[in-house]
């Protein structure tokens, strides 16, 4: 199944590619550099790195925008996951030491106080390092204590939260996972706008991903995983079509963090993704350079 994204960017009309790409390349560039200089850094490079590869599914994917887009991602997933650490021990002094980075050593004073933690951000992390096969890191943010982001200074509706404490259960394989998702799947359908279009298709998605851990009294979403999958990305672009308004782009909807990740999860099962669209990336699916 083929789908075409709705948004056209009108490249040739507007601002180019290469314009778009400048930012994010040059914080590519110069994380060697940037890394040392403040804990933060750890944040903002990782968001550049998303953003870069977001921007990168519009390049004619040649093995060289791959690897460039691929390598990015691997050192986010790293930097977020190592980030999200920090303030969960607030106090300690924690060295990192990511890949071929220079080793850095931060604490986590004040994280939670300037809204660091949100369930978003943990939410993207994970699914980043579900993406980058990095299950290191995808382990640390699985422990990460919903309470703790209950503390952050940025705080979120009631969907978000029980968002993470449904994928921790996912990734633990508990028990009372199906009881978790079919509540917060009710929680979504009540609360509307957001929760119904991004949280509740995150769901679906994941309930097709696993139908046999489910108990007859989950949610039924009538589809397969590959159904699911389509139809959640062609509703979530539509949504952030509509979130950013005709002025800005809808970034967000190039790479969901989310439906691709829960693609890379399918095709790890040994399943087949038959879904074929741009905000899919296959060389990512694949986990072409993450072996």
């Amino acid at each position: 199944m083929r789908i075409k994204r709705k948004y056209d960017p009108e490249f040739d009309k507007y601002v180019p590619l290469e314009e778009w790409l400048e930012s994010p390349r040059e914080a590519y560039e110069e994380i060697v550099e940037d890394i040392e200089i403040r804990r933060d850094n750890l944040l903002m490079i990782s968001e550049d790195m998303i953003k870069l590869a977001r921007w990168l599914t519009w390049e004619v994917q040649t093995p060289e925008i791959e690897k460039e887009s691929a390598t990015g991602l691997r050192y986010a997933s790293k930097m977020y996951a190592a980030f999200l650490k920090l303030a969960q021990y607030p106090e300690q002094e924690q060295t990192f030491k990511i890949y071929d980075l220079p080793e850095v050593t931060w604490n986590g004073k004040g994280m939670l106080e300037n809204g660091y933690a949100a369930p978003s951000e943990w939410i993207d992390a994970y699914f980043l390092a579900v993406i980058t096969r990095d299950t290191e890191s995808m382990d640390s943010l699985a422990n990460f204590p919903i309470e703790t982001m209950k503390q952050s200074a940025t705080q979120a509706g009631p969907v978000s939260y029980k968002l993470v404490e449904v994928f921790q259960a996912y990734h633990h394989s508990k028990a009372d996972y199906p009881k978790l998702l079919d509540e917060c799947m009710g929680m979504a359908v009540k609360q509307n706008d957001w929760a119904i279009y991004i949280a509740f298709g995150y769901l679906e998605t994941l309930a097709a991903l696993s139908p046999a851990a489910l108990s007859p009294a989950t949610f039924d979403v009538g589809c397969d995983f590959n159904e699911a999958l389509a139809k959640n990305v062609q509703a979530q672009e539509r949504y952030h079509i509509y979130e950013a308004g005709p002025d800005h782009a809808p970034v967000d909807s190039f790479l969901s963090l989310q439906l691709l990740g829960m693609a890379c999860m399918w095709h790890d099962m040994g399943n087949e993704v038959t879904v074929e669209s741009d905000s899919l990336s296959r060389f990512l699916i694949n986990g072409t350079y993450f072996n």
